[in-house]
């Protein structure tokens, strides 16, 4: 059987995994210069730069089915956050898993003892769940995040000062109207595993997933333009004039793409983000991720990843992401320098150079309450037609993964 994938992010990345894995003829069409889609690292001035500030959830249950853990030389964040609001600093962790943290997190008047009880309590309601994407939840009815937040009793100062800014970098929403299926799977993953990076950048999941093709099976700088159709069935795609025809074509592009080039349904709502990257003189506050508490933010978070890890950095230096959910419009120079502003104010003793920025209009599919039960299937009404993406399941790198998975067995039949 041949079968061709069209893109190289992680569903697409993955979907080729499995195949060949099962003696499928694999090609794989990618319309840029590399695999591995909005998962890829940049490296400039020595500094390693992700294509926005991403995570892994080492709980993820089926990424780990494809990626050899080890080999990626994970490192962890502490858990928690530091909640900066104005020059004012507090942190807010889980004792059990950051006794150092103890103290700082009673003393914080972020989140009222009530608070803390309460979340502990989310947790135990989340905790059982065995779900394997966030499309998959069911732990009750899908509001909102800020609803299942306030029917959970917790305050509106806690929420704004944590989960606002914390579910506002996991969603690209700091409104917190996405679905609560995503913060309940979310939460789960927190609570039983680890959040880290890979130690040479995110992009190292994309190309240990590419390690298991031929070199000659990947195409890059080759866009597909067109599906091959004949008598109700596709039988391949076009590139720049060529044909290629095959048993089965999967589409893995992002949710736009696919619906122009299939003519399926797929979302189209979006939410984005910009990545801002400094070198810094040095930061104080660890590996916990760094939370925007004001009113009108322009940073939404930040993290020290040479911290993290300290091959993001070249020996001696320091490196900060910085995310606003804003200001895609705005000039490279207006962002940057907004960025500095808003971060002076939590360190106004450090130095920042910026190293630039990447706009990221298209970071999420949205996912609004109620969205997850019309996502569309991986195999189309077309017949040799299948759909692998982040929008068939959830929008997160395991739900990449399990769309790509799934659409691979559905090839196989």
């Amino acid at each position: 059987m041949r079968v061709i994938v069209v893109g190289a992010g992680l569903a697409g990345l993955t979907c080729a995994k499995v195949l060949k894995g099962r003696g499928a003829e694999v090609a794989v069409f990618e319309a840029s210069d590399g695999v591995g889609g909005r998962v890829r690292t940049d490296e400039r001035e020595g500094f390693l730069l992700d294509r926005g500030f991403q995570v892994y959830f080492t709980s993820y249950p089926v990424s780990k089915r494809h990626l050899d853990h080890g080999a990626l030389d994970f490192r962890a964040f502490d858990p928690g956050a530091v909640v900066h609001r104005g020059s004012e600093r507090s942190v807010l962790s889980d004792p059990v898993r950051d006794p150092k943290a103890l103290v700082p997190t009673l003393l914080s008047e972020d989140a009222t003892f009530a608070d803390k009880l309460r979340t502990v309590g989310l947790g135990a309601r989340t905790l059982p769940g065995s779900a394997t994407s966030a499309g998959r939840e069911n732990g009750g009815a899908d509001v909102s995040i800020l609803e299942y937040l306030r029917s959970s009793g917790l305050s509106e100062r806690y929420i704004d000062s944590f989960f606002r800014p914390f579910y506002g970098g996991i969603t690209l929403n700091r409104a917190l109207t996405t679905s609560s299926r995503v913060l309940r799977f979310t939460f789960r993953m927190l609570a039983t595993g680890r959040t880290v990076v890979p130690a040479l950048g995110m992009g190292e999941i994309s190309n240990q997933l590419a390690s298991h093709l031929a070199e000659s099976d990947v195409h890059l700088n080759t866009p597909v333009e067109t599906l091959l159709r004949e008598d109700g069935r596709v039988r391949g795609v076009a590139t720049s004039g060529r044909e290629h025809e095959a048993d089965a074509v999967v589409v893995a592009t992002d949710a736009p793409t696919a619906g122009d080039l299939t003519g399926d349904e797929t979302p189209k709502e979006s939410v984005g983000e910009v990545c801002l990257y400094y070198e810094t003189s040095g930061l104080d506050d660890g590996r916990k991720i760094l939370l925007n508490a004001d009113d009108a933010p322009f940073v939404n978070n930040a993290s020290e990843m040479s911290n993290v890890s300290e091959k993001y950095a070249p020996e001696g230096r320091h490196l900060l992401y910085a995310v606003t959910l804003a200001g895609l419009d705005l000039s490279d120079e207006e962002l940057l320098r907004r960025g500095v502003e808003d971060i002076s104010r939590w360190y106004p003793d450090a130095e920042f150079r910026p190293l630039g920025l990447r706009r990221i209009p298209y970071g999420q599919f949205a996912q609004p309450p109620g969205i997850h039960e019309g996502l569309p299937d991986n195999r189309t009404e077309t017949l040799g037609l299948f759909l692998a993406g982040e929008y068939t399941e959830d929008s997160s790198i395991n739900g990449s993964m399990l769309s790509g998975e799934k659409a691979a067995l559905e090839v196989l039949g």
